[in-house]
């Protein structure tokens, strides 16, 4: 008899923003970013390991990539913000212990909520202080001490998070479901998956993944609306 093929993985998602209120006028906020969360829950009888890197859930490298698209609500009609994305050229994917791709790797397990989350701008909340779209579109990195212009240096004039938007708008943050589908996963632990330094076969393309995409339940993800003041 055939064995059938294990069932296609079901992930629950849930998008969560805050504060959903941010200003670039008042000192105190406009250095903390809200805080943008993904809850995930695996419907999945058995471990379930994704791998994250750049993909909505991992939201800082998401964030980084358009992953986490923006919506502009006080347009007629709504209009999509442009989000930079960052250029990366980088080795293979690797499932090597103690390599720089261990941390993307995440292990969901059957009904065990796991919340994942970033500051909501470029570089996370550790990143640069977000800048108003009037100073992003500009092209110029601001000095966070005197307030001038950098000289000689260049930044995305694309947004990222609340960095490139505008003052008394309203927003919805979405979550790209097509780029949730296409990562990369495997039934089994995240140590299933990691090989030590020295193994061959320490690529991650070397390994073979899970058959099909994951599947949203529901089929879509609810976006967050928030204010920037």
């Amino acid at each position: 008899m055939t064995t059938p093929p294990p069932p296609q993985p079901k992930l629950s998602i849930f998008l969560s923003l805050d504060p959903k209120t941010y200003s670039f006028n008042e000192p105190h906020i406009s250095r903390t970013p809200p805080t943008l969360s993904l809850n995930l829950i695996s419907h999945s009888p058995t471990p379930l390991t994704l791998f994250t890197w750049t993909t909505p859930l991992n939201p800082r490298t998401g964030l980084g990539q358009a992953q986490l698209p923006i919506t502009d609500l006080s347009t007629i009609p709504p209009t999509a913000i442009p989000q930079s994305r960052t250029r990366i050229q980088r080795l293979p994917f690797s499932r090597a212990r103690g390599s720089g791709d261990e941390p993307y790797f995440l292990t969901l397990y059957p009904e065990i909520p796991v919340i994942v989350s970033t500051g909501f701008t470029r570089g996370g909340a550790d990143g640069p202080r977000p800048q108003p779209r009037s100073v992003v579109e500009r092209g110029r990195e601001i000095d966070e001490v005197t307030g001038e212009v950098k000289e000689g240096t260049r930044r995305s004039v694309a947004g990222c998070g609340v960095d490139g938007l505008e003052s008394g708008h309203r927003y919805r943050v979405d979550v790209d479901r097509e780029a949730i589908e296409g990562v990369w996963w495997r039934y089994g632990t995240k140590e299933d998956v990691i090989v030590d330094k020295g193994s061959r076969m320490r690529n991650l393309w070397e390994i073979e993944r899970g058959e099909g995409n994951l599947e949203v339940v529901g089929g879509e993800i609810p976006g967050v609306e928030f204010q920037v003041l």
